[in-house]
């Protein structure tokens, strides 16, 4: 067992919005999407915890605002142009923003365009530690939408679709064993799912509890 390589491939993720689980903590923020571009405003903030579905409805999102996604670690001056180009603003974790001054030079375009910015973040963006009075000013100003964490039937139907992405087979009862057994987070699930995945190539057989409790105990 020690001589085999499990060979670790990008994690390819579907944004089908057919497949989007909608539940109570994620209705708002996925109304207003739908209801794009008839908003009575022209800025939004998308905040919450790691893997609670953020990416999702961001990809969602920029399909039908046909505009590009950037990550707030990656922007950058020599990427301006490109990110003046845009239809709508669309930044996520704005949490690691690191150039105040070129952030709020960037959101300034866009207001004085009258153009959507939406962005994302792990906590509220008003309360996001930036010391530039006028960048933490123009962020209040945003329409904000918090995602929580998933109630127990949604976090069914996630942990289900995730399992089913992966091509992963696993009886009712050992997913009632996973859910109860895990942290009832869209991180938590995740790599939950990538554990086993991992697992089942590495022992090339049917998956069992003992590979379940497994990849159970390698979340980190």
């Amino acid at each position: 067992m020690k001589n085999q390589i499990v060979f670790k491939f990008p994690d390819k993720s579907f944004y089908y919005e057919e497949d989007f689980c909608v539940g109570e903590n994620n209705y708002e923020a996925y109304k207003l999407i739908k209801e794009w571009p008839n908003w009575s405003f022209k800025g939004i903030n998308i905040y919450g915890p790691k893997k609670s579905g953020k990416s999702y409805l961001t990809k969602i999102f920029s399909d039908k605002a046909k505009s590009k996604i950037f990550d707030s670690k990656n922007i950058n001056k020599n990427n301006l142009d490109l990110i003046l180009s845009q239809n709508v603003l669309i930044i996520e974790d704005i949490d690691f923003f690191s150039d105040e001054v070129f952030f709020q030079t960037i959101l300034n375009d866009f207001i004085s365009k009258n153009k959507f910015i939406y962005l994302t973040s792990n906590k509220l963006s008003g309360s996001i530690s930036f010391k530039l009075k006028d960048l933490v000013s123009r962020l209040n100003s945003l329409v904000t939408v918090a995602i929580t964490n998933p109630s127990d039937e949604l976090f069914n139907q996630i942990l289900t679709k995730m399992l089913s992405d992966k091509q992963i087979n696993i009886t009712k009862k050992e997913v009632d064993f996973v859910l109860k057994n895990i942290e009832r987070s869209y991180e938590a699930a995740s790599k939950f799912v990538k554990n086993l995945d991992e697992l089942s190539l590495l022992y090339k057989k049917k998956i069992n509890t003992k590979i379940i409790n497994q990849a159970i105990n390698n979340i980190s």
